[in-house]
């Protein structure tokens, strides 16, 4: 496994022309970020690869970290920081995201394609059991991983996100037609450039986009791996992730299914809630925590302040969360 991580490590100054590029804008408009103590990675898929990056000790096998929707490897760039010393940590971008290849022409995302993900990783590194640290969709897709494969996953991290939230399924059918609609069109695109902006531009247009869930100078840990310079004019930017994930179909599941699929999370797991999130508050999300409460002993909840995004946005609470976490179980 050592061998083979080492292999997939490659210098970020041979890595990506327009990483490159994005850095130079970025260092010139003050959103360069610190990556001395991280190295990119790849790892090969069917349809290309996955991207991502490696805090800490090469020799040591590393908790993987999982994003959320939309986000990319860079939300855990002020977290890992502060926790690489005691365990390294892999931080990949899912496909479609960051830097990672995108799903061939006329395929879709689906959330449970990510839980398979892990499984691939996994395997590809050869690891007999796992650790997550994940959030938000991330955070779903860890579950769904933690609860089908128990016996091979070591323990698991949640920031602000369980399961999938409770929807009204008529809001979601009806709602179906014009995501179709959505989805088609952006099948067609794939080759077009999208709308540039200024950093200032692009950096507002995310925060708000998130409901300002992450603080407007967090945003350019996100911009290092989430955007790219404009063909049309190199001084600004445009979002590189797929647009397809925008359209993504966050199926509703039968909640005897997912009541099942929880009671089967036995590992050892920490929940790190976000007070002034919007998400998971609905009754059924709360109902479910309350059922890994009541089957899982090595279950730990904690409510701190702050937003969806509060790993990024305020990483030394979180920091002091993790850290006792891996004290026990690591």
């Amino acid at each position: 496994m050592v061998n083979k991580l080492l292999r997939s490590i490659i210098k970020i100054s041979k890595a990506n022309n327009n990483f490159l590029k994005i850095n130079s804008i970025h260092h010139r408009r003050k959103l360069h970020t610190n990556y001395e103590n991280s190295k990119e990675i790849t790892i090969p898929v069917q349809w290309g690869h996955i991207s991502g990056k490696l805090w800490g000790n090469e020799n040591e096998q590393p908790i993987l970290a999982l994003h959320g929707w939309q986000d990319n490897a860079g939300t855990w760039d002020t977290l890992a920081p502060l926790l690489f010393e005691k365990r390294p940590i892999l931080a990949i971008d899912f496909p479609g995201h960051g830097l990672s290849s995108w799903y061939p022409r006329g395929m879709t995302y689906f959330p449970w394609d990510f839980a398979r993900l892990i499984l691939f990783i996994k395997e590809y590194y050869k690891w007999d059991k796992i650790s997550l640290l994940c959030h938000s969709m991330g955070s779903i897709a860890g579950l769904r991983f933690a609860a089908l494969f128990p016996d091979e996953v070591s323990w698991y991290i949640a920031i602000d996100s369980l399961i999938a939230d409770d929807y009204d399924l008529n809001i979601v059918v009806d709602k179906y037609p014009k995501n179709l609609q959505k989805m088609q069109k952006a099948q067609s695109r794939l080759d077009e450039e999208p709308p540039s902006y200024s950093v200032d531009e692009i950096t507002k247009i995310w925060h708000i986009g998130t409901r300002k869930s992450v603080a407007l100078d967090k945003v350019k840990y996100l911009l290092i791996r989430g955007s790219k310079p404009s063909s049309r004019d190199a001084t600004k930017l445009y979002f590189s992730r797929d647009s397809r994930l925008k359209h993504m179909f966050f199926n509703p599941e039968d909640k005897n299914f997912v009541a099942a699929l929880v009671k089967r999370l036995t590992c050892p797991s920490l929940y790190i809630k976000g007070l002034d999130s919007p998400y998971a508050s609905d009754d059924f999300s709360v109902e479910m925590r309350k059922l890994i409460e009541k089957n899982n002993p090595k279950f730990e909840c904690h409510f701190l302040p702050g937003t969806h995004h509060l790993h990024l946005n305020d990483p030394e609470k979180v920091a002091n969360l993790i850290l006792p976490f891996y004290e026990k179980y690591n």
